[in-house]
């Protein structure tokens, strides 16, 4: 077999694999290009998620303060009921000493 016959044999292989490997290397493009985007996806995943949980420490700290609120109202209120059932009680012995 004479060199140009076994050139004219291999040449449509080879163009063949390198069509394929072109075909590859472009897909591994594509595949680069979509990593990127799943790296931006996640990263802006990654702050939203940082940025809710900085939104929650508020929220919790904004309730520990409205529940204080509560049970200090409620301690006021408890205390200002039983003051004013002691002057009501002494109003009624009051009451009850001057009247017949």
């Amino acid at each position: 077999m004479t060199p140009e016959r076994r050139l004219d044999q291999m040449e449509p292989l080879m163009a063949d694999s390198l069509q394929k490997i072109d075909r590859l290397i472009e897909g591994q493009g594509k595949l680069v290009e979509g990593q990127g985007r799943i790296l931006e996806i996640a990263t802006r995943a990654d702050q939203k998620a940082d940025i809710t949980a900085h939104k929650l420490d508020i929220t919790v700290q904004k309730v520990d303060i409205v529940a204080k609120g509560v049970a200090e109202l409620t301690i006021s209120t408890q205390r200002q009921y039983e003051d004013l059932k002691a002057g009501q009680e002494a109003i009624m012995q009051y009451l009850r000493e001057k009247l017949p």
